[in-house]
């Protein structure tokens, strides 16, 4: 009873007529928190790629919604067996693929063994260049979550080098939210299925009830359903006030779940100048992005964004959230997952394998003692979750020829 006295408390104190009115005559959402404006290392992928002994292309790719992507391909020096391109989790870049170093890190093992490797940044990366229109400070450039990120960014890519390297389809390998994002754009573009000759989804975030974080996403959902869109979501309202309060429980959910802690920018930093400021430092992440996962935690649903009643009748024409239609995922899925995550349980991954279509090719691999920033981060992760990924890719290859 404690927790929803204060909440209410804070409720009463903080979101008051005055700063309603403020609400009202700004009539603008706010999907950003205050943001450093502190220089960042926007190339860290092609200095780690360069200083490991590897050239690569550094690219630019246009979503149709103005976003200014940034992708990278490591130089074929040979006819190459098949296109990879590997995507990063929240608040992460590209840079995560080379955290391991040279011989460790499965980018650099695809690519010795004969594969054209390619590397997706989302638009929230510091290594993506913006929007065309948008100031990256601004509210609208942060109207996004890892569906936006579906939809338009990893479509947009898959095309961009499908083009490149005229080929019909690439293997695609995503860790984290990127896996929320490519099964979004799958159940809502079911078309790229054709387009994926094999689907490697490392931890994979869509069904997350189970998680350590269910608690505090159950706490906050009584609140959102109470809350007008612009009260909930005008910069410093209601979320910032609540953690103001509950900082070690925001940081639970907003800060490990963001798993800013990819560690490349601090321990393989050419400068080592980047310093992050705890697990409440919110840069590069939409706070839609993280209500979106606060939402599909607290629901146990694997669903698009629930923007309230009034405006899903406009959008969804229904209530609520539409689920994101899992049985359309017909391409050939691989699930790499272990049981000592605590931010995508081992029991959601097997959820998700249900829900998946009875006909598609699907794969589950649980690794012991693995928890969720191990698959990228843990040396073992070499001889055990990045073998059998090549050995997935490997196979569907000889599938795709």
């Amino acid at each position: 009873m404690i927790v929803p006295v204060l909440l209410l408390i804070v409720l009463l104190l903080n979101v008051g007529a005055p700063q309603t009115e403020a609400y009202q005559v700004r009539k603008e959402i706010s999907f950003n928190w205050i943001r450093d404006s502190r220089d960042v290392i926007r190339n860290q992928t092609a200095v780690l790629l360069r200083r490991d002994g590897y050239e690569a292309d550094r690219l630019l790719v246009r979503t149709d919604d103005g976003y200014l992507l940034t992708v990278y391909r490591i130089l074929p020096v040979k006819s190459r067996l098949g296109a990879v391109l590997l995507h990063h989790g929240i608040r992460q870049s590209s840079d995560m693929w080379m955290f391991l170093g040279p011989k460790r890190s499965l980018a650099y093992q695809l690519y010795e063994a004969g594969y054209d490797v390619w590397f997706s940044n989302s638009r929230a990366s510091p290594e993506s260049q913006g929007h065309e229109r948008l100031d990256r400070d601004s509210d609208h450039y942060w109207d996004f979550s890892f569906h936006e990120i579906g939809t338009e960014d990893l479509s947009a890519v898959i095309d961009y080098i499908l083009a490149a390297t005229g080929r019909r389809t690439l293997h695609f390998v995503g860790y984290s939210e990127a896996a929320s994002a490519v099964l979004a754009l799958l159940s809502e573009l079911p078309g790229y299925n054709e387009k994926l000759a094999s689907l490697e989804l490392i931890a994979p975030p869509a069904f997350m009830q189970y998680g350590q974080f269910a608690w505090i996403a159950r706490m906050v959902q009584p609140l959102r359903a109470l809350f007008p869109w612009s009260v909930y979501y005008s910069r410093d309202a209601l979320p910032t006030q609540i953690c103001t309060l509950f900082r070690n429980e925001c940081c639970l959910l907003f800060g490990q779940m963001s798993d800013r802690g990819n560690g490349t920018r601090t321990e393989r930093s050419p400068s080592g100048a980047y310093n992050p400021a705890g697990c409440f430092d919110l840069e590069d992440v939409s706070l839609k992005q993280l209500e979106h996962y606060r939402q599909i935690i607290a629901s146990g649903r694997f669903q698009q964004f629930d923007y309230g009643y009034a405006v899903n009748l406009h959008r969804y024409k229904s209530k609520s959230p539409p689920d994101y239609c899992l049985w359309d995922v017909t391409a050939r899925v691989a699930l790499h997952y272990g049981n000592k995550d605590k931010t995508v349980d081992y029991r959601g991954v097997e959820l998700l394998a249900r829900r998946l279509p009875k006909a598609a090719e699907l794969q589950k691999t649980l690794y012991k003692g693995f928890n969720h920033r191990d698959f990228y981060r843990n040396p073992k992760a070499q001889s055990t979750v990045y073998a059998n990924v090549l050995k997935s890719i490997k196979r569907h290859t000889a599938t795709e020829q």
